[in-house]
């Protein structure tokens, strides 16, 4: 065998090795096939989102500067001072605001009532339901020297006695904090950083001073001051005189 032999058959072996290898083999007179059948159903479509939660219900208690507000009444039963069970929860949210106002050291609970009964009735049972709340918040944990209680029956309204409405707002528990710590801040802010940084703090006790209860004799003097102060009424003005009627001219003689 020659030697050109068997380099030409070693070349032809190496071109098949290398297309087995990954080279392109190209089919001639092959023609394109229709393959039939159903495709398949497409992806069902995603869950829809989940509804937004609900809003929260507004509080019942919300700490305001010096005054623990309430969005909802005590309930007592009808002239007496015991509490009714519907109203342990909202005595717990108190309790808890309370808790957390720290800086509150005195809290005043003030028993006020309408206009509607005996004067004398209303001081007593406004007194008497402002101590049934302070003995309920001393007996949950509320330290007792951080309260006091006091009914002023209807001498400080809210809103009008003449209505329905009005009384019923005016029968109420108010918790307002007569004694706390307020603290201020010297603060300096970095130009660099942006940060504060406290240079000097200072705590400071301040307690609100109690306005006197008008009593009868202060509210007659108000009214006759206020009776004073209006001015005078104007004098009626001078009847005005009608003109005396005149009397008919004489008739004048016929000419001759």
């Amino acid at each position: 065998m020659s030697k050109k032999y068997i380099s030409q058959v070693i070349l032809l072996s190496g071109a098949v090795l290398i297309a087995g290898c990954g080279g392109t083999v190209a089919f001639q007179g092959a023609q394109a096939q229709s393959v039939t059948g159903t495709p398949p159903p497409p992806p069902p479509p995603p869950p829809p989102p989940p509804p937004p939660p609900p809003p929260a219900p507004p509080p019942r208690v919300e700490l305001r500067d010096n005054k623990i507000e309430i969005h909802e009444k005590i309930q007592f039963a009808v002239n007496k001072a015991t509490i009714l069970e519907a109203s342990f929860s909202l005595l717990a949210e108190i309790g808890d605001v309370i808790k957390k106002a720290t800086h509150a050291k005195k809290i005043a609970i003030e028993g006020h009532a309408s206009s509607e009964g005996d004067k004398n009735l209303n001081l007593k049972l406004s007194d008497a339901r402002a101590k049934a709340v302070m003995k309920y918040l001393a007996d949950h944990g509320i330290e007792k020297e951080r309260l006091t209680a006091k009914g002023y029956g209807s001498s400080k309204p809210i809103a009008d006695n003449e209505t329905e409405e009005g009384r019923e707002k005016n029968r109420r528990v108010e918790f307002n904090i007569v004694e706390q710590d307020v603290t201020s801040k010297k603060i300096e802010i970095d130009p660099a950083t942006g940060k504060e940084k406290v240079l000097e703090e200072k705590t400071a006790e301040v307690k609100k001073e109690e306005p006197p209860v008008p009593t009868e004799a202060d509210k007659k003097k108000a009214e006759e001051k206020k009776a004073q102060a209006k001015p005078a009424p104007a004098p009626a003005p001078a009847p005005v005189k009608a003109p005396a009627p005149k009397a008919p001219a004489a008739p004048k003689a016929p000419a001759k």
